[in-house]
């Protein structure tokens, strides 16, 4: 298979299937309200220059785990192509 189309079918699923899927998920959705609670409590206590700092933090840091994840999912999606296409015989 070509690995741009591979990277196409990857991309599409990265995007869009597991977005779909993991709203889905009443664990999920309760680590997100918790989430925003904590951040609420959290920038109640911190004054101006204090929530810019934390949310530049926070940006950075949601970007580093926004890339080890799709990192992840496609190296899984990888892994799993080359396990199938190694049983039929390719």
């Amino acid at each position: 298979m070509d690995k741009r189309v591979l990277e196409i079918i990857i991309e599409n699923l990265t995007n869009e299937r597991l977005d779909e899927i993991v709203q889905g998920v009443e664990a999920y959705k309760q680590a997100e309200k918790e989430t925003n609670r904590t951040l609420c409590v959290l920038e109640g206590m911190l004054d101006k220059e204090q929530r810019k700092a934390l949310d530049r933090y926070l940006s950075v840091e949601n970007h580093r785990t926004a890339v080890y994840t799709e990192m992840s999912y496609k190296q899984g999606m990888k892994d799993i192509l080359a396990l199938l296409i190694a049983l039929i015989g390719g």
